[in-house]
């Protein structure tokens, strides 16, 4: 028999639309699969399915999942690209962008049997002759053999990309939301009910006269309150609390400077969040100062909704129902899921006496579908279901399909896929918009939204129609800026706005002058504005939103202030001159002191290279000595000899630090903000052999971040910790403990430290060799040594060094020891920059 008529006898792949043409039509006895008519019965009734389903199904058969299609997958592999490339190809070729990830959760349905459910995942596709980013919800659920063998992997797939950007819009909106609010002079919190945290912006600290910089508890809040409105306010908010309050927050009091006095009186708009526990774990809102319009404006309302994303994950449900009664045959594990019952509450039971609430809603689908014999679909349908005791609505995709036995329609197939939380989150974009927009209409700022580089008006507040524009919102809808004030064609407030479309920076000026002009008339304002780019949600800048107010009244008032001041100055150019003169000799001191001190630096840094060549001679030369002659020398001469060889280490040793002490006085380097216990953890794993070959214990807190530079303080950490380690007890481990506070400069002006400024203090304390309190400043003067250079090596320099450094970075340190106890040094680095 030829293969023509072997496909024609294909009975189970009939129908199925263009895929179901195409499998007729394919040479699959080519292929590892060999002829359909072979096929196993289990593969032929899930294909045939498969095909005659309008929801989206995708079949992976046997160990290489070979894939399968219906026409309604078939819209997701695009115009150009997989389809029908990937009919009978391998999983993993024809997948081969995303195989990594699905892959696996395909070998795990094989080994253990269970369906898997993927909501709202990012796999890109190949697709359209490009990569593009895509979002699926999928299940899969295993197929058995007739050797009850697990064999291929359906699954049914709907793309949720635009759900998902939808979702992204909405959090671009609230982003939108925070700046009109930071624009029109709101103070928000955001309360842990839980963990009693409070967080407010900075506005709401300044009413309050606390520091802006202060951690602050709810008590510190509520105690700024009057004392004739402190009860109500408490009692509303324990009210609040209580879940069955419904959680909402809406109050007006007054509130005191405990710093200045000053009063406000605020309205606080907010509401508490509750988990499932329906304890309040968040309390957070916004606080107007409405003093000056208490009852004459109109009070703004602000959203109080937030978007909520819906935890609960609804599968896909499938199952078969017959039309008399419409008793449930078949059920998945994923419709058990949707419906919350049991296997044993559901199967070969009516559907409308396990499901009750969605008869009315149903029926007239069915009955439908029986008449006509079509498959019934909807999109975003809304049913009533019953779940965890409550009823609620849900939305839903959904496809009934018929199954028809000559001729008439036996049973249903129900397939069906919730989608209420892309639904939900429309409305909540939708209503988040209309209420951002009336939001920012109703401000008493002056707001406007400009798009392209046309600068086409798309809106404009009450505020800036009256105050600056001078007219009415029909007349500038749509309009360009410069079409409705060609003035400002010759201004620079075009070349600012086109600059902000092209880069995408935020721009703001106080006391901007502006003109506008319009049939022979002419108004002028000095402004504060706001300009700031509004994107897409690709990231592309398509417009500006800008805020304006006027202060013509304060710059005049300064300019007439200037004008007087304008007028002292005469009576002080002769002292200004005198203290200009005294200045310029104070200037030639200061030149002539820095000349001293490069001349110093540049001594000491040639001198110690120009040593350096007559030194490499006499090490040179030794070592032609050593190796030709030392066996010819006496052991006097060997012992001399040695010394020589010493002494040149020696004064190489000296010549290095030297070099090192010349350099720490390079203004050139770069001042960095670290982590100073960064820095020591280099140190430290830089000493690791020495301090395991002396086997020293370290012990460290806590560093601060400083604005430092970072090779001179690694030097500082290094110099300190090896002359720990070198002046240690003979036969005691060194001990080394370094600790860290935060101390005030006004209590270290005996250190010729700044009162002002606040500094870290790095404690280093050893349990050496010690040295007398005396010697506590003579230690750090170049080439000062306590102790005789043949019982520790050193050249004196290094804790010179140390100093050195810590003046660099205007701080200090000092030493105090104590003999055969230990040293002690405190190091004193300024936090402020």
């Amino acid at each position: 028999m030829n293969d023509k008529l072997n496909h024609e006898n294909i009975t189970f792949l009939e129908d199925g639309g263009q895929m179901g043409e195409l499998m007729r039509l394919y040479p699959w006895s080519d292929t590892a699969l060999g002829a359909p008519e072979k096929w196993p019965q289990s593969l032929k009734s899930t294909l045939s399915l498969v095909l005659n389903s309008h929801y989206p199904m995708l079949l992976y058969w046997g160990p290489n999942y070979y894939c399968f299609y219906n026409d309604a997958f078939r819209i997701s592999l695009g115009s150009k690209g997989k389809h029908p490339r990937i009919l009978g190809m391998k999983g993993e070729e024809a997948w081969s962008e995303m195989w990594s990830t699905l892959g696996p959760l395909l070998d795990g349905v094989i080994t253990d049997g269970k369906p898997t459910w993927r909501e709202n995942m990012f796999l890109p596709i190949n697709r359209n002759g490009t990569l593009e980013d895509a979002y699926w919800t999928f299940g899969y659920s295993a197929i058995k053999n007739e050797a009850n063998v697990i064999s291929g992997v359906l699954t049914i797939c709907t793309e949720t990309t635009a759900s998902v950007e939808a979702v992204k819009k909405l959090e671009k909106s609230e982003d939108d939301l925070k700046f009109a609010i930071d624009a029109t002079d709101l103070g928000t919190w955001d309360y842990d009910p839980l963990n009693d945290k409070l967080k407010t912006n900075d506005r709401i600290k300044g009413w309050f006269g606390l520091d802006a910089k202060e951690e602050i508890e709810l008590y510190q809040a509520t105690n700024a309150i009057i004392e004739e409105d402190r009860e109500r306010v408490n009692a509303t908010i324990l009210n609040v609390f209580d879940f069955n309050s419904g959680g909402k927050y809406d109050i007006t009091y007054t509130i005191r400077n405990k710093q200045n006095g000053q009063e406000r009186y605020v309205r606080a708009l907010g509401r508490a969040w509750f988990n499932e526990d329906k304890i309040a774990y968040r309390f957070n809102g916004t606080l107007q100062d409405i003093t000056d319009q208490q009852k004459s404006l109109e009070k703004l309302r602000v959203n109080e909704s937030r978007f909520r994303r819906l935890v609960k994950e609804i599968p896909v449900g499938i199952c078969i129902l017959s039309v008399d009664n419409y008793v449930i045959n078949v059920v998945n594990d994923m419709a058990l899921l949707i419906w919350q019952k049991t296997l044993e509450e559901s199967h070969n039971q009516p559907l409308f006496s396990v499901l009750t609430e969605i008869k009315e809603g149903i029926i007239p689908i069915f009955e439908a579908l029986i008449a006509t014999k079509k498959a019934q679909y909807g999109n975003e349908y809304p049913f009533v279901l019953e779940r965890n005791g409550i009823k609620e609505t849900g939305y839903f995709n959904f496809i009934f399909e018929p199954v028809l036995n000559q001729g008439e329609v036996s049973e249903i197939m129900l397939v069906a896929f919730e989608v209420t939380a892309a639904v939900k989150a429309r409305f909540e974009l939708e209503e988040s918009e209309r209420q951002f927009k009336n939001f920012v209409m109703q401000s008493p700022v002056s707001m406007g939204i400009l798009r392209g580089y046309e600068l086409k008006v798309e809106m404009a507040n009450d505020s800036l129609l009256k105050t600056f524009w001078r007219k009415k919102m029909h007349e500038v809808e749509g309009k360009g800026l410069l079409e409705l004030f060609p003035n400002l064609k010759d201004s620079k407030y075009p070349q600012v706005m086109h600059h902000i479309l092209d880069t995408g920076i935020p721009v703001s000026e106080k006391e901007s002058y502006v003109t506008f002009e319009e049939k022979g008339s002419r108004w002028e304002f000095y402004v504060d504005y706001d300009y700031v780019p509004l994107r897409d949600l690709d990231g592309t800048v398509s417009g500006i939103m800008f805020t304006t107010t006027d202060v013509t009244d304060r710059v005049e008032a300064r300019q007439k202030t200037e004008l007087f001041s304008k007028n002292l100055e005469n009576q002080v150019i002769q002292r200004t001159n005198q203290l200009k003169e005294a200045n310029d000799k104070l200037q030639l001191s200061i030149r002539s002191l820095e000349n001293r001190n490069k001349e110093l630096e540049a001594f000491a840094y040639v001198s110690s290279h120009d040593l350096q060549e007559p030194l490499r001679k006499i090490q040179m030369f030794a070592d032609r000595v050593a190796s030709r002659d030392l066996e010819n020398l006496s052991d006097k001469g060997v012992q001399d000899f040695n010394k020589i060889i010493s002494s040149a280490e020696r004064m190489r040793t000296l010549i290095e630090d030297l070099l090192a002490f010349s350099r720490t006085s390079n203004h050139e380097a770069k001042f960095e903000k670290v982590d100073l216990q960064v820095l020591l953890k280099d140190v430290i794993d830089t000493l690791s052999d020495k301090i395991k070959a002396t086997k020293t214990s370290l012990e460290y807190d806590a560093l601060v971040t400083a604005s430092v530079i970072p090779f001179q303080i690694r030097q500082i950490f290094q110099n300190i910790l090896e002359n720990a380690m070198k002046f240690a007890k003979e036969g005691v481990s060194p001990i080394i403990k370094i600790k860290t506070l935060q101390v005030s400069g006004e209590h270290l002006e005996h250190l010729n430290l700044l009162p002002e400024n606040t500094y870290t203090e790095i404690t280093f304390m050893d349990n050496g060799i010690g040295f007398a309190p005396q010697y506590g400043e003579q230690i750090f003067e170049l080439f000062q040594r306590l102790h005789g250079k043949l019982e520790y090596k050193g050249t004196g320099i290094g804790l010179a060094i140390v100093k050195k450094i810590a003046e660099n970075h205007h701080g200090t340190i000092i030493g105090i020891g104590k003999e055969g106890v230990g040293a002690e040094f405190k190091l004193y680095l300024p936090l402020s920059s």
